[in-house]
């Protein structure tokens, strides 16, 4: 037996980048979900595990293009919803529409599909929140391969979503359970979480993709398109400019690069220059010039005095002013 879990693909997700970033994470989303269905076509089902797409972007013409990616997969493909596109009466119009070999756990009660020796269990959201309790006195007839397809945590302190004891769920017998929600690839006994497929912000630093299962075997398969790296560097360890943008392009992968590189130096650098030789697709460069306390290095000196005059005040505006009147003096002092 074979077949692929995969969850948190969040389609279509609103980013909290600015335009062009955005679109450039939603495109390779997609691009992400579309590889995976098409290099998987000879296993025999899969399993989705919640938050598939964002149910408040997500267009009639995204669903079409979804629909289309799951017919061309051809085999069956399991389906509960998360907290992110949960069921109502806008999406159950689309989902109407869907292809026969998706199948779609609707209830948030404990539901199962079979088919030959396999059951898979499932539940899904109506809402934001999951507030019910799991069924554990389940009983399952060991003749088939049983599966438990749900978005939650199995985390010990209580959260608004599907809450479930990882010892008394890996007690029940099922073969294995396959759980989306926590963005990270992490697995307990037969409790297995896939990641999201694609990393969605610079806090995202682990390996992204799916999980494949292989007659007894899982594995997690690094698929993901994106990835995004933070380097925190000082200018005084690089002979100059160009070496410090060799030492960072060594480092990217073949990958879609997003980088972010924080860079303390005394001396003001050329940011824009470093941004247009980097190999990356998006980088953001924040120099960092040391300048706490520089009126101690730079005593009596127009410096110091503004310096002086706003070190101790707390309020933003102050805070800007100090940062900007600073930068202005230092590339002045030529």
């Amino acid at each position: 037996m074979r077949f692929i879990h995969l969850a948190d693909a969040h389609l279509a997700d609103n980013s909290t980048f600015n335009d062009d970033l955005g679109s450039f994470i939603r495109k390779n989303t997609w691009q992400s979900f579309e590889n995976i269905f098409a290099k998987n076509k000879d296993v025999d089902f899969a399993l989705i595990a919640g938050d598939l797409f964002e149910r408040s972007y997500f267009s009639s013409k995204d669903f079409a293009r979804l629909f289309a990616i799951f017919e061309d997969f051809s085999k069956d493909i399991y389906y509960v919803t998360g907290n992110h596109d949960y069921f109502d009466s806008y999406n159950k119009i689309f989902l109407n529409q869907k292809p026969n070999n998706l199948h779609i756990f609707t209830s948030e009660s404990l539901s199962m599909f079979e088919n030959e020796k396999i059951r898979v269990y499932g539940l899904s959201y109506k809402d934001r929140i999951y507030d019910r309790d799991f069924p554990y006195d389940i009983s399952l007839d060991k003749g088939y391969f049983n599966i438990l397809l749900a978005h939650a945590d199995i985390s010990d302190s209580p959260t608004n979503y599907l809450n479930l004891d990882k010892d008394r769920i890996s007690k029940i017998g099922f073969d294995y359970v396959a759980l989306g929600h926590i963005h990270k690839a992490r697995s307990y006994k037969n409790i297995h979480y896939p990641s999201s497929i694609e990393p969605r912000s610079f806090a995202d630093t682990e390996n992204f993709g799916y999980i494949l299962y292989d007659d007894g075997k899982h594995s997690h398969i690094n698929s993901n398109l994106i990835e995004f790296q933070t380097f925190d560097l000082s200018y005084d360890d690089f002979a100059d400019e160009k070496a410090l943008i060799e030492y960072v392009n060594r480092k990217l992968t073949d990958k879609k690069n997003i980088v972010r590189l924080n860079i303390r130096s005394r001396d003001p650098i050329n940011s824009k220059s470093i941004q247009n030789h980097l190999r990356a697709d998006f980088s953001y460069v924040e120099i960092d010039q040391g300048l706490d306390n520089l009126s101690m290095l730079y005593p009596n000196t127009l410096l110091s005095k503004f310096e002086e005059s706003l070190v101790d005040k707390d309020d933003e505006i102050s805070k800007l002013a100090l940062k900007l009147g600073r930068d202005a003096i230092l590339r002045s002092k030529k």
